[in-house]
Formats: structure tokens, sequence, C-alpha cells
């Protein structure tokens, strides 16, 4: 055995060593391996260890989470960690829905469960659905149901007659897109007798005794969803005879979701009592996810067991919102204590949604009441704070030899645009990602070897939206910190109008440092007129140069210019702290502006090429 090799496992390694072991036996020297038949039992011997060794290197692999190829695997792992992988999530909706005229005044109008209600996504209809039934007086002799939540989606319903009860018996639910937060479980107690009982999902075993009335729910390894029951220890145990009723919706997740920048509406076909239905909505679709992919099982599920279903470091807030809420790109969590200014017995969270820059307030109270209120720690508040977008500018320099490239100059411009797009992409646009200067510039010079140096100067922008029309004050406020370094003398912003003499004028705010060499020092911002540079008020505010933190006292918009929405407020860094942090809820984007000088607004992205040829 002495010539057996046994720790190769490509199958041309194997039948080598075969060969070998054979070759050093007495009773095959001088035989031809190639030529003769022997070769081909090599090759099947060959073949049986190396399928053995794949098979157990795949079994190996399947056995742990961080190592698992197939979902069903990661999903039987995540099963044992206590861990509930998240279905599709259809998006929901709030909206008004105003009853015109209802049959004989009735002194109380219900709408019912399931009731749908459809809108037009891309060009296709999708049916929304409220999971709750509501009930409202009138008000004035009018019948309007108020913030009702509806999730879009299909209604199904399931019987299953109980045969062996006790958690061994499990129901599967046959359709692979159910949206398991719209899940409903009654049971029945007999095909004669139609009492029904209601159903809660277990969320905490230490509550349960032999009475809880209580279903568990997890997937199994066909992709569906399962519900079983409790044993009469953890919860109820069932009769024969018993029949389980399953209702939920059945979601088409991200499709849903619709931009807050569209118009949305929501129309219902019938009428309700015999009145005709008015829909008004009150923010768009939004929250809706797709089943949660191995990938995301693999970085969830041990934070969920690290958790333990409760709210009390923040890495629990995060695991938590990240599972109930799967729209959010990125969550930012922190204590009051380290708030600025600090807010003692709150935890700030800020989340940053796939599309848009904010997420609606129905979505806040949903996380706020519905997970975090039974599992946080007694005397802590969550408060929600929406993300601080800084747009980073760059102005890019690039010299290049024309004699070394194929490229054209136009052409070398977007590539070099492209990079940097893919760098923000890549590496910015969430909680806690850092600009670092030297690693986009290297990403430059590595384009093209006609490229002989790159320059790059940052610059940062923060956009606010001003009450048009009445005072606006941002004293330590979040939305105006740089967070960085900010360079004297470099602050300026888009173009608005005030009321001066009773005329409206064309102005922008500008800074002024109190002295111009101290790099750590303050300046003083003002209002100045656009069309004569002419200071119109003083003093308004004021920068700190050292911390980029940026106050207004009083300002008083009356209009943007040319239908702008916004002001934008632009400052250039301190030369040698050209790396940009971001800080809590702060996420860096790229700047998209584009010029229009008539505004004093400048090109966000700024590319200049040079030849140098020698």
């Amino acid at each position: 055995m002495a010539n057996l090799r046994i720790a190769e496992l490509d199958f041309d390694a194997i039948k080598t060593n075969l060969k070998n072991y054979l070759k050093s036996q007495s009773e095959f020297t001088d035989y031809d391996f190639e030529g003769s038949s022997i070769s081909i039992l090599l090759d099947i011997l060959a073949y049986n260890t190396h399928y053995n060794a794949y098979l157990a290197n795949m079994l190996a692999n399947e056995m742990f989470l961080d190592s698992a190829v197939k979902r069903e695997s990661a999903v039987s792992i995540a099963k044992h960690l206590g861990y509930i992988t998240r279905s599709v999530k259809g998006a929901s909706a709030v909206v008004d829905i105003t009853v015109n005229s209802p049959s004989g005044s009735p002194s109380s109008l219900t709408l019912p469960k399931f009731t749908s209600f459809s809108t037009i996504i891309d060009g296709s209809s999708y049916s929304f659905l409220n999971t709750e039934a509501k009930t409202i007086n009138p008000e004035n002799g009018v019948y309007t149901f108020n913030d009702v939540s509806i999730t879009e989606g299909i209604a199904y319903s399931f019987r299953f007659t109980v045969v062996d009860p006790g958690p061994t018996e499990k129901y599967e639910i046959p359709n692979a897109n159910l949206d398991t937060n719209t899940l409903s479980v009654t049971v029945q107690t007999s095909a004669s007798d139609f009492t029904v009982e209601t159903y809660t999902k277990v969320d905490n075993i230490t509550d349960l005794d032999g009475y809880s009335k209580v279903f568990y729910l997890e997937e199994n390894t066909k992709e569906k969803y399962e519900i079983y029951f409790g044993d009469g220890i953890l919860g109820k145990k069932l009769n024969a005879g018993n029949i389980v009723i399953i209702n939920y919706l059945v979601s088409s997740g991200t499709i849903g979701n619709v931009s807050s920048e569209i118009d949305q509406s929501f129309s219902y076909s019938g009428t309700i009592n015999g009145g005709t239905v008015t829909v008004t909505t009150v923010s768009n679709s939004t929250g809706g996810a797709n089943k949660e992919s191995i990938t995301e099982i693999k970085f969830n599920a041990p934070k969920a067991y690290s958790s333990l279903d409760r709210a009390v470091t923040l890495n629990d807030y995060e695991t938590l919102i990240r599972q109930y809420y799967p729209y959010a790109e990125s969550i930012s969590v922190w204590g009051g204590e380290d708030n600025i200014p600090p807010k003692y017995g709150k935890v700030i969270i800020s989340l940053k949604p796939y599309s848009g820059f904010t997420i609606s307030d129905s979505v806040k109270e949903d996380i706020k009441n519905n997970l975090l209120k039974n599992k946080q720690v007694v005397g802590i508040t969550p408060e929600f704070v929406d993300p601080n977008y800084i747009h980073v500018g760059l102005e890019v320099y690039v010299k290049y030899n024309s004699k070394l490239t194929t490229f054209s100059s136009s052409n070398l411009t977007l590539l070099i645009q492209q990079t940097i797009e893919d760098y923000f992409r890549l590496n910015l646009q969430k909680f806690d990602n850092d600009f670092y200067h030297g690693k986009i510039l290297n990403d430059i010079l590595d384009i093209d070897t006609a490229i002989l140096s790159c320059n790059l100067v940052p610059k940062l922008q923060l956009r606010i939206t001003p009450t048009l029309g009445q005072e606006n004050s941002y004293i330590l406020n979040y939305k105006l910190k740089f967070s960085n370094r900010i360079l004297p003398n470099s602050l300026t912003s888009t173009v608005f109008y005030i009321t001066n003499n009773a005329i409206s004028t064309k102005c922008y705010l500008k800074d002024v440092a109190i002295n111009s060499t101290d790099y750590d020092g303050v300046g003083v911002i003002s209002l100045y007129n656009y069309d004569t540079d002419l200071k119109l008020l003083e003093n308004i505010g004021s920068i700190n140069y050292a911390t980029g933190d940026l106050s207004i006292d009083s300002i008083t918009p009356e209009g943007y210019y040319a239908g702008q929405s916004d002001l934008r407020i632009t400052a250039k860094i301190q030369p040698g702290f050209y790396d940009i942090l971001s800080n809590k809820e702060q996420v860096l984007l790229l700047d998209n502006s584009t010029q229009d000088t008539n505004n004093n607004r400048f090109k966000g992205l700024d590319i200049s090429l040079s030849i140098k040829n020698d």
C-alpha cells in the first residue's frame, strides 16, 4: 500500500496512482496497462473513486451554511437556527376610501377583508387587497375609511382535514409565491360543526402552554411553506376531523413597488352597500420584495440567531428590520446618546430604500408598532430619521498621450465617466461607506496606459427643500452637515428668490471666512444678490470649516429659479482631506447636477482631458 496515494481526487491522477500501484506488484511486471483491457477496469475504478470523492465533497459543503450551494440546504440549516426564511412580500399602499350615498344611510359601514382594488403599474393591472376588515361610523354624513393599508396580491384559501394530530402532520401550502405576512389560519371543529377558532403564528415559545392557539411555519425542501400545530405542551393539539382553513395572498414581489415621484391611483369596480366608491392614494405602494435568496439566507440567519428575536443591541435592530422590511437597501442604527444633540432613551434608525430617497411614514409606523414594540427594551423608544444624502461632485483633470491609445478623446471621457459611476455604484450609496480618493484615482489610471496623470478635486453638495413663503431655520439640523473639512470661501448655492423691499430678488448663499487662513475657524454665511453680487442680508448663518457643520438662522425663499424644486449648497474640501467620510444617517451619492450658469449650478462630474505627447 506504500505506493498508493489516496490524496489525489482528479480522475487522471487517480488512474495514474492505480497504475503505479499495480506496476509495483510482481504479478504485473512489464504489463502493458495502456493497450490492455485492464485499462478499462482502471477507468471504471478511477471514475467510481472520483464520483464518490465529488459526492462526499458536495455532502460536506451542504452540511454548513457558509459553503452550501443549494438553497434547500441553506433553508434546512437555517431552520436549525430557528430562522424562518422570508417569503415573497407584497408591496403595500395606504389609501382613503370614500363610499358615496350608501343605501339606507346606515349608522356604520364595514369594508370586508380582501376587498380588491386595482392599479396600473408599467402598463399592467395589479390587484391590491386589504388584509383586515374595517368598520366606520359616518362623520357629517360622509363615509370614509381613512388610512387603509392595502397589499398587492391575489387571495387564496385552502382547507385541510386533520388525520394524525400533532407536529408530525404538516400542511403544505401549494403556492410558491405566497406572502406569509398575510397568512391567517383558522380551525373549524368538524365538517358538521362550523365553530371556528383563530390561530396565530408562533413568535416566542416561552409564552406557550398546552392551550395556546398557535401554529408553526417553516419552508420545506420543495421551497413551499408548510404549517403544523402543537403537541399539547407547546401549543394546543388539534383533534382528528378538525378542518384547517388557510387564507393568504400570492404576490408579485418587487413588481408592485412604485416610486413616490409617480402619481399612483387605485380604483374599485363595484359598490359598497350600494354606494359608489372613490379611492384617494395617501402613499404609493412600496415594500415589495422577492423570496429570500440563498445569499441573503447565509447573511441573515446567523444574525437572526444571535439576536434571539429581541431588540437590545444595535445589530439586533438592524437584523430584525432587515428581515421584516427587505425593501431597505441599507440600514443605520445608533443610540440616542451618540446623536448630536443627544437624545437619551431613544434608538435612532435610518433606512435607505432601493428606489427613491425615503420610506413612507406608514412603513415607519408599521415597523415601530408591529415589529419593535414587543421586542425592544422597556423605556427605549425608536425614532426614525430620513437619510441625509451628500452628493459628491468631482472635477477630473486628465493628461494622456494620444499616440499610446486607440481611444478618441470622447471615448476616453466616457470610459472615465463609467469608471467613476461604477466606483460609486459598487463602493458607496449605502450607510457607513466612505469615499477614498486614492482608490478612485488608481481606477482611472488603470483604464489605459496612455493616461499619464490624473488630478481629482472633490466637492460636496447638500440639498434641502425649504418651505416657500415661510421662514425656515436650520440650526443643529442633520440635513446641513457636510461632516468633512470645508475649504474657506468656497461655499455657494443655487439661485432662489426672496422679497427684498417689496421686490422679488434673485439671490444665493455665500460664505466669508472670518480668517481666510484659519482652516479650523468659522465663516459667516450671507445672502447676495445674484445679478449685482451685492450683499443683501449679512450673517444669516455660520459654518465650521473643521467639522463641516452648517447653520442657517433664518431664510424665507419665495420661489426657485426656472422651475427648480430644491436649494443646493455646494462647497469644496480642504486640500489634503480628499477622503470623504459618511456618518450615521449620511449616504454618499455621485452628484448628477448639470451645468446651468443662470441658476449658479455647476456640473457635478466635470471631466477635462488634455494631450501631452513626447
